[in-house]
């Protein structure tokens, strides 16, 4: 019996140390593998050197951006009712359009007077928008540039997509239609002691602006956007853009007297 009891408390022989020393150095590798494997897999995904300045620093609010689209019919990004852009004083951006196509039916002194109500649309829409740019800027050392910014990129839009390069197109459209009847000889067509015929130029010329706004606005939404509206912010890079910058505004600003004088050839072969 003391030999039954002195087994069961005495010291283990070292033989039996090996088999335990070994599984926990087996689990210790375990654990030591699998959270080197989850750092790892951290490391490769997560890891940014900037992430916790970026993190900790206040996210700035976004700065409220003002389209210049002078045509456009939808509603505000924001939900404001813009009265030059949602409501129907925006038509006051067409006048000259209208102007054009009314040439043959009004005094001397109509077609200028319709370019000044379009020119008095564009100067209180570009005001409004450099204001609400002024206002909109959070950083007040920058308010006055922001409204700088805004207000001529919106005046140099909407001079050329509302007022020149429509007003030219018109022209050309209602000269070359007037010339068209004239050379094929149409006959009047009397109707309660009114020639129809004389209509016909400027129902032309009204349904070419619903054609040619679109595309104009495009055309000059691409080319402020690689021009005006790059050097304004400062986004010229190089000889090379500068070139291209200067080039762009430059057949912009060429197109209009270009086309005003080919609808004035036109109208001369009549």
């Amino acid at each position: 019996q003391a030999a039954w009891i002195t087994s069961r408390t005495r010291t283990p022989t070292p033989s039996h140390h090996p088999p335990t020393m070994f599984a926990v150095r087996a689990s210790s590798s375990i654990v030591a593998g699998a959270a080197l494997r989850q750092r790892a897999s951290l490391s490769a995904k997560k890891f940014n050197p900037l992430a916790s300045y970026v993190s900790a620093r206040p996210v700035a609010k976004q700065r409220a951006s003002f389209s210049v689209k002078a045509n456009n019919a939808e509603p505000s990004a924001d939900g404001e009712v813009d009265i030059w852009r949602d409501t129907p004083v925006r038509y006051m951006g067409y006048a000259n359009e209208v102007g054009e196509a009314f040439a043959a039916f009004l005094p001397g002194w109509g077609v200028p007077a319709s370019y000044g109500v379009a020119a008095v649309y564009v100067m209180l829409d570009t005001v409004d928008k450099g204001s609400k740019a002024y206002k909109g800027e959070e950083d007040e050392s920058q308010k006055v540039k922001r409204g700088a910014i805004v207000t001529l990129d919106t005046l140099t839009w909407q001079l050329l997509a509302s007022v020149f390069w429509p007003g030219s197109f018109i022209r050309c459209v209602v000269n070359a239609t007037t010339v068209a009847l004239a050379l094929a000889h149409v006959p009047e067509l009397d109707v309660n002691g009114v020639d129809i015929v004389k209509f016909i130029p400027t129902i032309a010329g009204l349904v070419s602006i619903r054609f040619v706004v679109k595309p104009i606005d495009s055309t000059i939404d691409y080319a402020m956007s690689t021009s005006v509206t790059k050097a304004l912010n400062g986004k010229i890079e190089g000889p090379a853009d500068a070139g291209i910058a200067l080039a762009t505004i430059g057949a912009c600003l060429a197109l209009p007297p270009a086309l005003f004088t080919l609808a004035a050839a036109i109208k001369e072969i009549a």
